[in-house]
């Protein structure tokens, strides 16, 4: 899944009637009950459980043509991720899927827009970092996001590979001293080499965070090479084999990416809650961060992932409020009440170019008491535009 593909999710307009159905489902074969295409029983067992909900005979009609589209995808699709994304438009027939490598609860939503907060949660949990496996002789460089792993380049620096020369005797130990200092020479520069791999890798945005990987004297080495820009970006490094299998070096960078983005969160949390209280970079709660989403005031916004409230948005400007109001205090039109404006927050702050950071574990239990969701504030304030 491409992040290009689900921004322009985002921007899909919003429907008069139910016409939208959207599908998150868990197909990872690791899983018992997934294994002998189990997961297609899941998926009718939440079309069924819908559609009892449905009373009036034309949109119970639009409803089977949204299914009979994703069933019959489902029909013949072949699981090789482990979770599933499904969008039915079936008012202008648009459909979209997307595959993750990583789990997501088994979801359905029949509504008049697509449902993309567990994607955009996603995006948000999960920054994209680079694996750098080097040796003295080549490196691997690797690039992750979502959890899924792609080798972007394999270098080996040929006519610089170093010579393992073993002496004996007392009058070569000056030669085998030569040789030695001639063979560290030749790493420093194949080290070098790497290092400029890896700032191309950054200056092009492909990795916010990198991992290095090899043998504890080699990434010390590598390390020690790094300018302060690329050190800073360092989060950790793993011992692992030159030629281990791609997966196994997804396997043993994992749990180093897993923690640093659980430590981003509770600073974020941290964070947000302090500028709030002492000086008013920052709002904590629902309607001040509406608000200030309103004014096109916010650069980031911080929520517990669990976080959902009802509320109301504007008919016209799309203004989002977490109380009734009679009619718009920004344009005048009539309100209209939304059964998350939590996810009409995400994604309007995704729209309009704002970070996300979605908190899990004990981070969204500090964020809960703060309202669940907060806003770090641009400098200067904006127009409502959303």
């Amino acid at each position: 899944m491409k992040p290009s593909e689900v921004y322009d999710l985002f921007s899909r307009p919003e429907r008069p009637r139910r016409c939208v159905l959207s599908v998150y489902l868990n197909i990872d074969q690791s899983r018992q009950a997934n294994l002998n295409r189990g997961f297609e029983n899941e998926l009718r067992d939440m079309i069924s459980y819908r559609q009892l909900s449905i009373h009036d005979p034309a949109e119970l009609e639009s409803f089977h043509r949204a299914v009979y589209r994703i069933t019959d995808f489902m029909s013949v699709y072949q699981p090789r991720a482990r979770s599933l994304v499904l969008f039915c438009d079936e008012s202008d027939g648009f459909f979209w899927h997307g595959e993750l490598q990583i789990a997501i609860h088994n979801q359905l939503h029949w509504d008049r827009e697509l449902f993309t907060q567990p994607v955009a949660n996603a995006l948000s949990q999960f920054e994209r970092y680079g694996v750098i496996l080097v040796d003295r002789n080549r490196f691997r460089l690797f690039t992750v996001f979502l959890d899924e792993i792609v080798e972007t380049r394999h270098e080996n620096f040929g006519s610089r590979n170093i010579r393992h020369v073993k002496t004996a005797g007392t009058d070569q130990i000056e030669s085998s001293s030569r040789l030695q200092r001639r063979a560290d020479e030749t790493v420093r520069a194949n080290l070098r080499e790497t290092v400029k791999s890896l700032d191309s890798m950054i200056n092009a945005k492909q990795a916010d965070w990198l991992i290095l990987a090899g043998t504890p004297e080699i990434t010390a080495e590598l390390r020690g090479q790094l300018p302060k820009r690329l050190a800073l970006r360092v989060i950790g490094s793993v011992d692992v084999a030159m030629d281990a299998p791609v997966r196994a070096i997804l396997t043993a960078a994992r749990p180093i990416a897993q923690q640093h983005e659980r430590s981003i969160e509770s600073q974020a949390v941290k964070d947000v809650m302090t500028a709030a209280e002492k000086n008013g970079r920052a709002v904590i709660g629902l309607g001040h961060t509406l608000k200030e989403l309103n004014c096109d005031r916010v650069w980031q916004l911080v929520y517990a992932d669990d976080f959902s409230s009802p509320g109301f948005e504007c008919a016209s400007c799309a203004a989002l409020f977490s109380i009734a109001n009679p009619a718009c205090p920004y344009c005048g039109a009539a309100v209209n009440p939304v059964n998350d404006v939590v996810e009409r927050a995400v994604e309007h702050a995704l729209r309009k170019g704002a970070k996300v950071v979605a908190v899990t574990g004990e981070a969204s239990a500090a964020m809960a008491t703060g309202g669940g969701i907060g806003a770090f504030l641009k400098t200067r304030t904006g127009t409502i535009r959303v």
